[in-house]
């Protein structure tokens, strides 16, 4: 018999301001199909994927947190562990662009230096309602030493999945030696798993 390749977890957070679309985001990634209206978060969940790349397995856990001012001490919680942070704004909210450094401050305090960073410019498909436009974004995720990506749940090719994808080849090369330009192979089977209310935040168990 085969010998089992051991899986190795990657907690991947989404953290924002309510309302910027980070739970339609989580749900295109899951299901891939554009996602119908969903209810606000007030706690945390996680839906996973696994990739195999060369002989090693990985189940990448994407967490969507609450963005509600007060429930952020329970979403500091479920940041703890994590490999990536995905910083996501509306571009069509000047107050969610704003929010984004008490955001990076709340990933960083419960996370290791070599976090890899994202910033999401989401709901790319509201044109014609930006008030943000993709070059503030960007300085912002230089700023930070972030990877930037405009982001929409509500398109078909909406680059959530090719963003996740970019910040694990980062983090892989990081930290596994490899080179950026290998194509990464995805399972089709996906995990639709969420977390217990009662349950802590730690992505390796």
């Amino acid at each position: 018999m085969a010998e089992q390749l051991q899986t190795i977890p990657i907690k991947i957070i989404m953290v924002g301001a309510m309302n910027v679309g980070k739970t339609s985001l989580v749900t295109k990634y899951a299901t891939g199909k554009i996602p119908g209206q969903t209810k606000t978060t007030k706690n945390a969940s996680y839906v996973s994927k696994h990739k195999k790349v060369n002989t090693l397995n990985f189940e990448i856990k994407l967490w969507d947190t609450a963005g509600q001012e007060k429930y952020k001490s329970l979403t500091k919680l479920f940041t703890k562990d994590a490999k990536i942070a995905i910083l996501v704004y509306s571009i069509d909210s000047e107050e969610s662009f704003n929010s984004l450094d008490d955001w990076l401050k709340l990933v960083k305090s419960t996370n290791e230096d070599n976090l890899i960073l994202g910033v999401a410019g989401n709901k790319s498909d509201l044109a014609s309602d930006k008030t943000i436009n993709n070059q503030r974004g960007e300085e912002y995720a230089k700023k930070i030493g972030a990877l930037f990506k405009p982001t929409s749940a509500m398109v078909e090719n909406g680059g959530i999945e090719e963003f996740i994808d970019q910040l694990f080849q980062k983090y892989y090369s990081t930290n596994f030696n490899m080179d950026q330009t290998n194509s990464l192979s995805l399972t089709l089977s996906v995990e639709n798993s969420r977390a217990q209310k009662g349950g802590c935040c730690g992505g390796g168990k």
